[in-house]
């Protein structure tokens, strides 16, 4: 819901690290002020600092702003749609509120009703924000993420008259033939008089539907029910939105007016599957998102946050769990226009179970969540919690009490949202607790063979009679590649993972901790792992984890230290291979990729032949090296890898030109060239490094720096363990 006259107020901001009494803002020197344009960060670069000292900053925070007074007869209000992970609010040195969460959005009056503000002078605004350690505030410090602090999405302001509405709930109940909306909501206060509603709805084409008219002599109101016939369903194919104009008025005057986009569909996940929606399978192939982006932290602009969920569409998903807490409006605007479901999810995330004001706190992030979310078409589950049988802050947490917790969160919220199914990942004494369950496997890289993947699925359909694999892959460094057996072929034919496996101090093999983290291996993992899910009928749906690369304080021993490199794309938003592996099984428009051009320069012995991978969803692909032509191959689906588009060519020392043409059922054709330099001989130890700077298309502020490990002949190493400081 977006207030007719609000207006985004990320500019001119000014920002002061540290502890500060609020009667000291106006006194504290202009220098020791930076002037910050929202989203914004204190920990947007010091998250990726190996300098201890330097090192994340858990810290309070001042930002302050001025704002012209309301009209007479006006109120003015302010609209955040995150502060992380604490909020105190003032204006003009008076408290206006508090807010605790990082995740949702909180609103609060400028300036207070009984204060009359007649001066012409500007309000001077300021926010208290802090990101400081609270095991009551969730989510836990053992999280695999950071806990950003700062102003991290957009700050609006906007004014009413004497009353405004404050909540807006769109209820629909939906077939094929039949649609009916019920429009609720709630004013802020109860009105002294009889008010008038006013709402008009638009179809997709923005044609007008109707007029609905309604009164409110409470704080709560609602309209009649009114039914649609044949309306357009909302899908990810055909996301048809809707747009509401709601009005709230006098006898005279319009006090506040409202819009807000909303999409008829309905769904079901019976017992052993299949996902339905609107009255027919669907299966979930799906992602997951985190609130990070290079140089922003979390702070990430609507544009980057636009691109991402398009590059999310273009890979072929169709769903994705935002991980672990809710996310910003424009996520969720994006997964409404472009046709994404959603798993969104309360930042309950590891930790265990404090007492009563976690509890209290953690109940109210999830009526926030839901009475924010509740009008997005998109949101199907309401995710409860992740990873909960891991280690507790809380001295005397239990598995029984964690349970009892979150059937209380369950039955909230199905009384809150009838509708939507409540979903958890990873703890196994829950499992009957909520309406999804999503068991952990990470066959291939906490433990056991990719190739056991099968045996473990089935045993879990087994189960679960409601299962979604949720969080499934593994760790890849951007532009390292090798031809060659991996480790991961010796590992353990294991299929359970422990708690804290991935930092165990245990022995066995194991592809996580023993293998090379290049995309040439989690090429086979992840596609071993699609073509299974693809032949499994009965799983209702997956996700992969994670869509993008993103910071975590958990992990400093990483090849990128401190980032979590299991994304499709890097942190910069640069797609790796599996990107483009994923299109290739997912998407219908035509596509070809040849492995890779983040391969610039291959070794191999004198005569060897090469292998070339092409990951392409056309019918038959040719593969021309150097010119020459090695022939086309038809792609078949079941064959692994690259769904058999692999050929096995000469390469002539120095530079080879490589070109795939694909061309498609309907006779559509494109085509992919690369160039790869080719040494002949075997690389020695790492010797020094090569430095690469490029540009950034679209972005003149940074330049991409590529540092390259290259023996005495410069050769590149992907194998050297040694540690470099």
């Amino acid at each position: 819901m977006r207030h007719t006259n609000a207006r985004k107020i990320n500019d001119q901001w000014r920002f002061r690290l540290g502890e500060l009494l609020p009667a000291d803002l106006i006194s504290t020197p202009e220098a020791a002020w930076s002037l910050v344009t929202l989203p914004h960060t204190w920990n947007a670069l010091d998250t990726m600092e190996t300098e201890p000292t330097h090192h994340y900053a858990r810290t309070v925070s001042w930002y302050t702003r001025k704002l012209e007074p309301p009209s007479p007869g006006q109120r003015l209000w302010l609209e955040v749609e995150a502060a992380s992970q604490r909020a105190s609010i003032w204006c003009n040195g008076i408290h206006r509120g508090d807010h605790a969460g990082g995740y949702t959005a909180f609103t609060v009056e400028l300036p207070p009703l009984n204060q009359n503000h007649t001066s012409q002078e500007p309000l001077m605004l300021a926010l208290q924000v802090d990101n400081l350690p609270d095991p009551d505030l969730i989510p836990s410090d053992l999280s695999d993420f950071f806990l950003y602090g700062g102003l991290t999405r957009n700050v609006w302001c906007y004014t009413t008259g004497p009353r405004r509405i404050a909540v807006l709930r769109c209820e629909t109940e939906v077939s094929k033939d039949v649609a009916t909306l019920t429009i609720r909501g709630r004013l802020d206060t109860a009105p002294p008089c009889n008010l008038y509603l006013d709402a008009q709805l638009f179809s997709p084409q923005g044609e007008l539907v109707t007029r609905l008219q309604s009164t409110a002599s409470e704080e709560a109101f609602a309209f009649s029910p009114y039914s649609i016939q044949r309306p357009d369903l909302w899908s990810p194919d055909s996301p048809q939105l809707y747009t509401l104009e709601v009005s709230l008025r006098d006898s005279d005057d319009v006090w506040d007016s409202v819009t807000e986009r909303i999409g008829f569909r309905f769904f079901s996940f019976p017992a052993g599957g299949p996902f339905l929606l609107n009255g027919e399978t669907l299966c979930l192939h799906g992602t997951h998102r985190h609130e990070d982006w290079a140089g922003c932290g979390s702070a990430v602009p609507d544009e980057l946050t636009r691109q991402e969920m398009l590059q999310m569409k273009q890979a072929g998903f169709n769903f994705v769990r935002l991980g672990h807490y809710p996310q910003a409006p424009a996520v969720l605007d994006a997964c409404d226009e472009l046709g994404l479901l959603v798993w969104e999810e309360l930042p309950w995330c590891r930790g265990g179970i404090g007492g009563d004001e976690f509890r209290a706190q953690t109940l109210t992030m999830l009526n926030e969540m839901i009475e924010q979310h509740f009008n997005h078409p998109s949101v199907v589950m309401w995710g409860l919690g992740n990873e909960l049988d891991w280690e507790s802050e809380h001295p005397g947490s239990t598995d029984e009490q964690v349970c009892t917790f979150l059937r209380t969160l369950h039955d909230f919220s199905h009384t809150s949202d009838p509708q939507r199914l409540t979903a958890l990942r990873r703890f196994e004494p829950g499992a009957h607790i909520v309406d999804v369950y999503a068991p952990t496997m990470w066959p291939g890289w906490y433990h056991g063979r990719y190739k056991d993947y099968e045996t473990m699925l089935n045993a879990a359909l087994a189960r679960y009679p409601h299962l979604l694999h949720i969080e499934w892959g593994g760790d890849s460094h951007y532009g390292r590649h090798r031809f060659g057996e991996h480790i991961a072929t010796k590992v353990a034919n294991d299929s359970t993972e422990r708690p804290g496996s991935a930092t165990s101090p245990e022995k066995p093999l194991r592809a996580d901790r023993n293998g090379d983290w290049s995309e040439s291996y989690m090429l086979d993992l992840m596609e071993w792992l699609l073509q299974v899910q693809l032949r499994t009928p009965q799983l209702a749906g997956n996700a992969q984890w994670a869509f993008k690369d993103f910071g975590t304080p958990l992990r400093p021993e990483n090849p990128l230290p401190y980032v979590n490199q299991k994304g499709l794309l890097d942190r910069a938003g640069h797609p790796k291979d599996l990107y483009y592996l994923f299109q290739s099984y997912l998407t219908r428009e035509p596509m070809c990729y040849i492995e890779s051009p983040t391969w610039p320069v291959r070794v191999g012995k004198q005569g060897e032949a090469q292998r070339v991978r092409v990951y392409s969803n056309c019918s038959h692909v040719s593969l021309f090296g150097n010119g020459i032509n090695y022939g086309e191959k038809k792609r078949d689906p079941a064959a692994f890898p690259a769904a058999g588009l692999v050929w096995h060519i000469p390469f002539r020392p120095g530079r080879n030109e490589l070109r795939a043409v694909g061309v498609s059922e309907t006779g559509s054709q494109v085509e992919h060239t690369i160039v790869q330099e080719y040494y002949e001989g075997t690389a020695g130890a790492g010797a020094t490094f090569r430095w690469k700077i490029e540009p950034i298309e679209g972005n003149n502020a940074h330049v991409r720096v590529t540092l390259q490990l290259v023996d005495i002949h410069g050769l590149p190493i992907v194998d050297d363990r040694r540690c470099v400081s």
